[in-house]
């Protein structure tokens, strides 16, 4: 039971480390389960420029975390 706890803490403390708009548009997709387009909505901005951020943040993510970036 502590180690699910210790990888959802490292994760959500690797998600806040992010750039603004990265970790805005993590938080809304991920945690309050949002659509890109509604995001985009939320955000003011477009839609294409909300998954371009989720890609990055998805990038940033993995170096932080270690993943092996073999994962859509």
């Amino acid at each position: 039971p502590a180690e699910p706890e210790t990888s959802h803490r490292q994760v959500l403390e690797a998600v806040l480390s992010l750039p603004k708009q990265y970790k805005d548009v993590v938080y809304l997709q991920y945690y309050e389960g949002y659509s890109a387009v509604e995001i985009g909505n939320i955000l003011h901005k477009n839609t294409n420029t909300v998954y371009t951020w989720l890609a990055r943040a998805r990038k940033m993510l993995q170096k932080k975390l270690g993943g092996d970036g073999d994962e859509g």
